[in-house]
């Protein structure tokens, strides 16, 4: 228990540093062209003046032959309490305080002129500009650090724990087979597979796409692997092989339907629920996410990003894509909760496995654990539909076809929505390809041998009784898979259906009183807010105290 409370303080304090902090670099460039100026005001950028030891916003910039026309705002932030003062092309870190995201959409221009205060307007030559600083993100540093964190704030006693602790988590934590793709000269880590399907009732299908996969004497290699404390019920295993254009990729939706993906539309505007500039950590796929807000200060129940597209006028469909993955903080939640059913756990368990299916879908879209879909309809947010859990372990790209039928003329408004920290986010692009892919090839096994020599492949071709169980830890089966004749660029998706079930062994009676609060409606976010509340309590006082 102690080991787990720490791997959790462990979590949270990378929560803290991943949604608080992130890097920018400063683009330096002396005597710059009016063209360029001009430029940056078109892309709607903020300027802000630096004249001396003043330092102003601009309300507006009008552009002369050989001069500037700056009417100025307020006061700019002062240096040093909201961000670091700048070095030209140098790298700092900002906290993501509310508006933070700011110096993403500023220009800085340092003049050299003397002028009075007083002045409404103040006219600056061109000759007078001496720099232009351009803020950016900087992926590499925002993901270095973010990686180093632990190491950097926790105390050197701690570190050689830090490791140990995410270990325990990981082997104790609530996930689902692990997919192996060979990659030509070994396995490599491909993704979860229906994550979530943790009793019979909610086993489902699932849809991985296998991106690294490649082929070797006529054949495509996975490995399952079983690498938790779980019991792993698979059904069918299968490939579901696209050819297509080259410009073109092919997503598998939930529901088994297969969509073109060409050209996705980028996001004009992207804000958190609580209102913060989140679009350049979603509008690309690199190493940037949204994972939610500083939990240090009052974090809400719900969290997630609005969205805001330009699109045509008469579309009546479009594909909703996204890369994320769920958070090790949920991981965790679900696990402390599970523990307070103490020593009634195995009962609990057993009368999940004739349970009802849509009760169980119901609860937890009560609970906001998967990622629900709004569309903004006639003045207010309409659920639309939602993406299943896909575990902590990988980012996976998913899609839902979205219903734009009877939508008013204007842009499209998207709402992600979830508990607090239950998902990251690192990408969300909307798809207005119309036209449906081929019909899939789907490749059947040709052989699965398990650790013991044994094949497994005939439980593994049919959606039928038949299962290939991985109860222990170390379970694993390599899976054999003739290719079929090329005809194009190729996109194999992985189709698989199972579930599995978590072995815990709490001990004591159950937290009757506080199970029965939790299961209400939207109480499973409030109870984790209050344990990360909790545990960043106790924990941070009692590394206050070490120090002093």
């Amino acid at each position: 228990m102690i080991l787990r409370s720490l791997a959790g303080v462990i979590i949270i304090l990378l929560i803290n540093f991943i949604a608080g902090c992130y890097y920018y670099k400063v683009s330096t460039s002396y005597q710059p062209p009016a063209e360029k100026l001009v430029k940056m005001s078109d892309l709607g950028k903020k300027f802000v003046v630096h004249n001396f030891m003043v330092h102003y916003f601009v309300q507006t910039v009008t552009f002369h032959e050989d001069s500037l026309e700056l009417k100025l705002g307020t006061p700019y932030y002062q240096e040093g309490e909201d961000i670091s003062p700048m070095s030209p092309n140098d790298v700092k870190r900002y906290r993501k305080k509310k508006g933070d995201a700011r110096l993403l959409n500023e220009v800085h221009l340092y003049v050299n002129q003397k002028r009075v205060i007083s002045e409404s307007a103040w006219m600056v030559p061109n000759s007078a500009v001496e720099r232009l600083d351009i803020y950016n993100h900087s992926t590499k540093h925002t993901t270095t650090y973010s990686i180093l964190f632990g190491v950097a704030l926790i105390p050197v006693a701690y570190v050689a724990f830090l490791l140990l602790f995410l270990l325990v988590m990981l082997l104790s934590g609530n996930s689902c087979p692990f997919i192996y793709t060979w990659n030509g000269e070994a396995y490599e880590f491909a993704g979860e597979i229906y994550s979530g399907a943790v009793y019979p009732p909610l086993e489902r299908h699932d849809y991985l796409v296998l991106p690294g996969l490649v082929e070797e004497d006529g054949e495509y290699r996975l490995k399952i692997s079983n690498q938790l404390e779980e019991v792993q019920h698979t059904n069918l295993l299968e490939l579901m092989v696209y050819d297509h254009a080259a410009d073109q990729e092919v997503m598998v939706d939930k529901y088994g339907v297969g969509h073109i993906i060409s050209k996705p539309v980028t996001p004009v505007s992207a804000a958190s629920l609580m209102g913060e500039e989140v679009l350049p950590l979603i509008e690309k796929e690199d190493d940037l996410v949204y994972l939610g807000n500083d939990p240090s200060r009052d974090p809400p129940l719900l969290d997630g990003i609005e969205l805001t597209y330009n699109i045509p006028p008469g579309i009546k469909t479009a594909d909703l894509v996204i890369s994320a993955k769920n958070s090790y903080w949920l991981d965790f939640v679900y696990q402390n909760f599970r523990e307070m059913l103490g020593a009634s756990y195995k009962m609990w368990m057993k009368r999940q496995q004739d349970g009802d299916p849509q009760q169980m879908e119901s609860w937890s879209l009560s609970q906001n654990i998967p990622l629900s879909v709004y569309l903004f309809r006639d003045g207010e947010w309409v659920f639309h539909d939602y993406f299943n859990t896909v575990g902590p372990m990988a980012f996976k790209k998913d899609i839902l076809e979205l219903d734009l039928s009877g939508m008013k003329k204007g842009p499209l408004r998207i709402k992600l929505e979830s508990g607090s920290y239950f998902w990251e986010i690192g990408y969300v692009g909307v798809s207005l390809e119309q036209a449906a892919p081929e019909q899939a090839t789907i490749v059947h096994l040709s052989k699965a041998v398990d650790e013991n020599g044994n094949n497994v492949a005939g439980n593994l071709l049919k959606d039928d009784a038949l299962y290939y169980v991985q109860p222990e830890i170390g379970n694993e089966a390599e899976l054999i898979f003739p290719v079929p004749d090329p005809n194009g660029e190729r996109t194999i998706i992985l189709h698989s259906k199972g579930h599995y079930e978590i072995l815990q062994n709490p001990k004591g009676p159950p937290r009757v009183k506080a199970l029965k609060e939790i299961r209400k409606t939207g109480n499973f976010n409030k109870y984790s807010n209050e344990l990360m509340q909790e545990m960043l309590t106790e924990h941070i006082w009692a590394y206050e105290k070490e120090q002093k």
